[in-house]
């Protein structure tokens, strides 16, 4: 039989039809963070920042702590972002067909968006306060 004593990824990948692709795990991580990253911007627009829209105060803990989180997981999705970045790049380096780069590059590009928002966004306040 062809392909007999041949380890699985030698023949076909495993998969069914051939092999399509490696979907490498930290891309899927990658994935799941702008899912996470894109459900806390959702929250921040419907938090008090959106021109009052709601009437909570920035006083609480709880605002404190989502903040917080929200301000680290610019980082740990930049820092996964960066090395699902480098695993992407040597698997194309070997000639092996790989999966999930979109998923990748927007790790990279929404954290860099986001703090390029929030820096615009501190200048602005600045400027407001050496005007004012």
């Amino acid at each position: 039989m062809p392909g007999e004593g041949a380890p699985r990824e030698a023949v076909g990948g495993g998969r069914p039809g051939g092999d399509r692709g490696r979907h490498p795990a930290i891309a899927r991580v990658c994935f799941h963070l702008n899912g996470i990253f894109l459900l806390c911007w959702a929250v921040y627009l419907a938090g008090p920042d959106v021109s009052g829209i709601l009437a909570t105060s920035r006083q609480g803990a709880g605002y404190r702590i989502f903040y917080g989180a929200f301000f680290l997981l610019h980082f740990v999705l930049a820092a996964t972002g960066i090395i699902a970045l480098f695993v992407v790049i040597i698997e194309l380096h070997a000639e092996r067909p790989v999966r999930g780069f979109p998923g990748v590059i927007m790790a990279l590009a929404l954290p860099v968006a986001s703090f390029l928002y929030f820096a615009a966004r501190y200048l602005l306040q600045v400027r407001h306060w050496l005007e004012g």
